[in-house]
């Protein structure tokens, strides 16, 4: 089996092979490919990169991250998860947005900042410039 090293800017093209309980890694360009080779072969995880739905923010969406790896066999239930919540702007990049997700029990955080959006920029029936379409106010 061949494996691209993601620790460091090298990119190894390692070629990993399993001798009976043994791993045998050949072209890592460092010992971190080794150990990066034998974590892929038996308990792979990625680092959780997804979207949240923003209520009343400049953006309908905000980007997030776990703040360590999950899992790789649980990544796809837990952005199925976080497609099921909305986050209330104002959002700080970096805020806490989910705590003890998973098994690993990880933190969710904001990648990048949601301004409120202000009341006065909303159209209302109350306010001469607002505009009503379908009878929904946007």
């Amino acid at each position: 089996m061949n494996l691209v090293c993601l620790v460091c800017p090298n990119s190894c093209l390692l070629s990993v092979e399993r001798e009976g309980g043994a791993v045998r890694v050949v072209n890592n360009g460092c010992s971190r490919g080794v150990e990066f080779a034998v974590k892929e072969l038996n308990d792979p995880e990625r680092t959780l990169t997804s979207t949240v739905k923003v209520l009343n923010g400049e953006f309908p969406l905000v980007s997030v991250r776990s703040d360590r790896p999950v899992k790789k066999g649980e990544l796809i239930s837990l952005i199925q998860y976080l497609d099921t919540l909305t986050a209330q702007a104002p959002i700080s990049a970096g805020q806490v947005l989910l705590s003890g997700l998973g098994l690993n029990k990880v933190t969710v955080l904001a990648t990048r900042a949601v301004a409120e959006m202000y009341p006065s920029i909303l159209t209302t029936p109350e306010n001469p410039a607002s505009r009503s379409f379908g009878g929904k106010i946007y």
